[in-house]
């Protein structure tokens, strides 16, 4: 909070506003939600078979609820209810709530949702939402034009403005010996999951069984048991599965790559739903192509492509995003040229089309990030500003992948890791930055990391399977 309280007045100073939307992303309502679908999940009352039905049935019309307001659509207001089961009662094996679904933001339906249920809200309290720019209250727009100084001097001060951590040496001291036993009481877990993959692999013909969860180790194998579950009974839906790669994540769908991505926190029948409609789902994914070809082809052959650091992008959406960016970009073509800074063909520049509320954004890697909604004359004169430093940091990117690749393995190797993984949203140079920092220290730090594992991330955390999380930017 202290970090958000010293940058307030520079996000007024950039363009951002109280009137901007708010944004929660789905990775933090799973996260928020963790304790409730721990405490319902039908799964859990297999032996129970009304008290299963009643949460599955309530789950899939919650879920859908969720969705809605997270697409910010008006909801209709409803109530469900659920069995949870009671901890410290020997009277009675469940106890029954009534759950009010009737409120209209995403964050004040975690909490009733949580209250409910009298588990903690601190997650969700404690949640700085992010306010992304409207169609008029884009970051570094002066005046109605982009001011690129503006950009810079805003975000080279927030990033001024962080406050301090402990030292990395100091952290990994105190949490080495809880991160040793944490993973040597997961390991069995680990074994499980590596079982369970090949073994479900195999049976289905899989080219892939992964997980792009932030939830821990145990979920990972809970989740391969109810998809062990659903093969079991339902063979014959699930063979059209075979040549394909599974995914377990954050939402339902079919991705870009068309991987079949099925949300963690659902239930196994909500699986079912999709894989027996997976021909629908797929439609899209012969249009995009086209689409993609189209906006290409308005914009002066610029290369339409993904965000290189993001989880897996779902193709309905993505392809409504196109739509809707194709069709602005017509409407100002009609009436106006590209400026004459502009290279004739732009086939060298990247342009990535995400949903309707984000950052119009130079990214590290030197693709242009735009939200479907962002006004063209606005994405126009973010490009005409930006133009040189994206070709830098495009020719920049290709030799910080091979640094990255390179140190990872070093790291490795000099550490003894078991493992060494960043996550999406973590740049090849930032990995490599926090790798020279454990490397400069290797021999103090060698003792604490010898058969670890450590994921490169923008927080210091230890999860239960004894992985060590330590920010990029740790010293």
């Amino acid at each position: 909070m202290q970090f958000f309280s010293q940058v307030s007045p520079l996000l007024k100073k950039a363009g951002f506003q109280k009137s901007c939307q708010r944004y929660i992303s789905s990775s933090e309502v799973s996260v928020a939600l963790r304790p409730f679908y721990f405490a319902v999940h039908p799964d859990l009352f297999q032996q129970h078979p009304q008290e299963r039905d009643t949460n599955e049935n309530s789950l899939k019309q919650l879920n859908g609820y969720i969705e809605t307001l997270m697409h910010s659509k008006p909801v209709r207001p409803a109530k469900v209810k659920f069995f949870l089961r009671k901890q410290q009662s020997t009277d009675h094996k469940f106890k029954a709530v009534n759950i009010s679904l009737a409120q209209k933001d995403i964050r004040g339906a975690l909490q009733s949702i949580l209250s409910s249920c009298a588990l903690s809200t601190h997650y969700i309290d404690n949640l700085v939402t992010k306010k992304f720019p409207t169609k008029h209250k884009i970051a570094g727009v002066k005046n109605g034009n982009w001011d690129a100084d503006l950009w810079e001097e805003t975000f080279a001060t927030m990033e001024k403005a962080t406050p301090t951590e402990e030292t990395l040496s100091d952290w990994v001291k105190r949490y080495s010996k809880d991160a040793e036993e944490h993973s040597k009481a997961c390991q069995p877990v680990r074994d499980e999951i590596s079982r369970l993959q090949e073994k479900l692999c195999k049976k289905l013909q899989l080219k892939g069984l992964l997980w792009a969860c932030g939830w821990g180790t145990s979920h990972f194998r809970g989740c391969l048991q109810s998809f062990q579950s659903l093969i079991t009974h339902h063979p014959e839906e699930m063979s059209i599965l075979a040549g394909r790669t599974v995914i377990f994540g954050n939402e339902s769908g079919v991705s870009l790559q068309g991987h079949i991505v099925l949300n963690s926190g659902e239930v196994r029948h909500n699986w079912l739903d999709l894989i027996r409609n997976l021909l629908r789902y797929e439609t899209p994914l012969k249009r995009v192509p086209a689409l993609e070809k189209a906006l290409s082809r308005s914009i002066c052959e610029i290369k339409v492509a993904q965000r290189l650091f993001r989880p897996e992008l779902l193709v309905e959406a993505y392809e409504s995003h196109l739509r809707m960016i194709t069709t602005s970009m017509g409407d100002y073509r009609t009436r106006h040229r590209f400026p004459k800074e502009w290279p004739e063909n732009m086939s060298n520049f990247h342009l990535v089309v995400e949903g309707e509320a984000g950052p119009l954004m130079l990214s590290p890697s030197g693709q242009f990030i735009t939200p479907s909604s962002c006004p063209i004359s606005l994405l126009v004169s973010f490009m005409t500003a930006n133009l040189e430093e994206a070709r830098a940091r495009l020719d920049r990117y290709v030799a910080d992948v091979k640094q990255e690749k390179d140190l990872i393995a070093q790291c490795v190797q000099t550490f003894g890791l078991l493992a060494l993984d960043k996550d999406d949203n973590v740049t090849p140079s930032e990995c490599s930055q926090c790798c020279n920092q454990l490397l400069k220290q290797v021999d103090y730090l060698r003792p604490y990391l010898q058969h670890g594992r450590v994921r490169i991330t923008h927080y210091y955390s230890l999860l239960s399977d004894g992985e060590m999380c330590i920010p990029w930017y740790a010293k």
